[in-house]
């Protein structure tokens, strides 16, 4: 009898709570299935703003593709937008949740195109950091599809105005024929002005190029090459490797705040001038007050008088 009277208040409590909440009518479309409809036809109508003029009833073609797919005729959708409308609370649900889902399918675009271009969607934050994304180990040779390293870098939030970057690489020349590596890398800023550095490799090595900008110009992307050259088929080419990006984030003004707490460099020659002074007046005076044995002669003649003899008298 307990156990009846439990499961008939939550029946009754169930069916209240039903009867609070605003009930979507049958000839509306559900909230779930309207978000997955919504979603393509947000998704088409971006894809035909690329569709010309002269090609309207392709348009039209994506919009029939969207209700084909979701078995539903354009009468019920446009009704159902109608209700929903009215209804802006659960029409703002579906949008918040289409927010999210348009989100989450950005980041996923971008990683593919980042696992197909072999580049990493989001540099690493910190204020020295290693961009690199490519491969660190390239044999390089006189064939054509073999003898360069091209690569871009586009920025992202990661990257600051006056970012120093050093482009490292280490060069291996396999054999003694005349061989020679171009490298050399450009930062492209947003006012499409440029500053960039090359340098010619003619033996093994690390080579390294530093650019340090002036510009406050927040920079745009990052470009460079390493190209060989060389008339001799037969030389086996050049191993590069270790390659690395080096970024670097200016850093505050930090070194004027320790020098003005710090004792002044042109302070520290005077005090060693000075030290040294009263080092050779303490010799002088050693030397000075140094005492020198004298015989009387020497003594008298010194003073500018010189010993008489003086004669005994007998008495």
């Amino acid at each position: 009898m307990h156990n009846k009277k439990i499961r008939w208040t939550l029946l009754l409590s169930a069916a209240l709570l039903a009867g609070c909440g605003k009930q979507i009518p049958k000839d509306v479309i559900h909230p779930d299935k309207m978000e997955d409809i919504l979603y393509d036809y947000h998704l088409t109508t971006a894809m035909s703003g690329n569709i010309s003029y002269d090609e309207n009833y392709k348009k039209e073609a994506l919009r029939n593709y969207v209700y084909r797919k979701h078995h539903v005729t354009k009468a019920e959708f446009d009704s159902s937008m109608v209700w929903y409308t009215r209804h802006t609370e659960n029409l703002a649900k579906i949008y918040t949740n289409l927010g999210k889902r348009f989100r989450e399918e950005k980041k996923d675009v971008k990683r593919l195109l980042a696992m197909r271009e072999n580049k990493p969607s989001m540099s690493q934050p910190g204020d020295t950091v290693d961009v690199w994304y490519n491969k660190t180990l390239y044999w390089l040779t006189d064939a054509p599809l073999s003898n360069k390293i091209t690569f871009e870098i586009p920025t992202d939030s990661n990257f600051k105005a006056k970012d120093a970057f050093l482009w490292s690489a280490n060069y291996i020349f396999l054999s003694n024929l005349q061989q020679q590596v171009t490298m050399g890398f450009n930062i492209l800023f947003d006012n499409d002005s440029v500053s960039g550095k090359v340098a010619e490799v003619t033996a093994s090595g690390i080579q390294s190029l530093y650019i340090k900008p002036d510009s406050a110009y927040k920079i745009k992307s990052i470009n460079g090459f390493i190209y060989l050259t060389g008339d001799s088929v037969k030389a086996p080419g050049i191993i590069v490797d270790k390659i690395s990006l080096i970024r670097y984030h200016e850093l505050a003004d930090t070194i004027s705040i320790v020098a003005k707490d710090s004792v002044p460099e042109k302070s520290m020659s005077v005090i060693d001038k000075d030290t040294d002074s009263l080092k050779m007046d303490s010799v002088q005076m050693k030397e000075a007050v140094t005492p020198v044995r004298l015989n009387p002669r020497d003594m008298k003649e010194k003073e500018g008088i010189r010993p008489q003899r003086t004669r005994l008298q007998k008495k």
